[in-house]
């Protein structure tokens, strides 16, 4: 696989997380996301052209990164489960002993840093 390539996936895979951290902590943002994925697609920089079915839906018996293709091309189905809320995500700042403001960074699953409560993103 090529570096470009590699790339673009790894930023694929971060923006997709980025969407299921939001709707674990927004009940609205979720809903959205379920009815009509392409514009919050869209806003992570992911252009998936309309033609493509997209899926996200509630899963709880799944993991994080359990995603998959069905078909190929523009016929496929790309679904994305939106797992079941961390216990991590659902510990508070004083629960997790951190100011986890301190260690945001660009992206709201904060996915480096590996602590953060759901009091960071509200």
């Amino acid at each position: 696989m090529s570096d470009d390539l590699a790339e673009f996936r790894d930023e694929w895979r971060d923006a997709v997380a980025q969407l299921i951290a939001r709707a674990w902590l927004d009940a609205e943002f979720k809903a959205a996301l379920i009815a009509d994925p392409h514009p919050h697609l869209h806003a992570v920089g992911l252009l998936f052209p309309d033609r493509y079915v997209v899926e996200f839906y509630e899963d709880s018996g799944a993991e994080p990164g359990d995603w998959h293709s069905i078909g190929r091309g523009s016929t496929a189905v790309h679904r994305f489960p939106i797992p079941p809320v961390p216990e991590s995500l659902a510990a508070s700042d004083e629960e997790l002993g951190i100011d986890a403001s301190a260690l945001a960074c660009c992206c709201p699953c904060a996915s480096c840093t590996g602590a953060v409560s759901h009091q960071t993103w509200h």
